[in-house]
């Protein structure tokens, strides 16, 4: 067999290989929790995009061009993506511990206000960070093979 009859086998694109990627990015979280996270969707995407916007705007002399809001349009996907990853990173961070076991003190409803103002700072947060800390929370349960999600998903 001559050297010409050799047939090399096909080269798998970065498209595809990343796309595999994300495609099983989803199997180390429980599907109730992830599930139960789609709705938390419908108030961080506006929110981050707005707010990435906002830095966007003032970290860069901005002309709007369609190129930023690729850009734009391209982190708050991102962020949606990563979200269930960074909120379970948030809510196992010193950050997130010290928020959600706060200790209120005053009339119900002030009570009340303030444990939804955080609840909606954490969810806020988390979205925000996530094209950073969703992966890293990603690589972590790929290095140990856990699945992450809340107490209740795994009784």
């Amino acid at each position: 067999m001559s050297k010409n009859d050799y047939v090399k086998p096909p080269k798998n694109s970065v498209f595809k290989s990343t796309a595999g990627a994300m495609k099983g990015a989803y199997s180390y979280l429980h599907p109730d929790y992830w599930k139960r996270k789609l709705i938390h969707l419908v108030v961080v995407i506006p929110v981050v995009l707005f707010i990435d916007t906002l830095v966007y705007a003032l970290t860069i002399p901005w002309k709007p061009t369609i190129i930023d809001t690729i850009i734009l349009i391209i982190l708050t996907i991102l962020s949606a993506y990563f979200y269930p990853f960074s909120l379970w990173w948030y809510k196992q961070s010193f950050a997130g511990g010290i928020f959600n076991d706060m200790l209120y003190v005053g009339s119900i409803s002030g009570v009340i206000l303030r444990k939804m103002g955080t609840l909606f700072f954490g969810i806020i947060l988390a979205g925000v960070l996530a094209p950073i800390t969703g992966p890293l929370t990603l690589r972590k349960c790929r290095k140990k093979n856990m699945i992450i999600g809340d107490a209740c998903d795994f009784e």
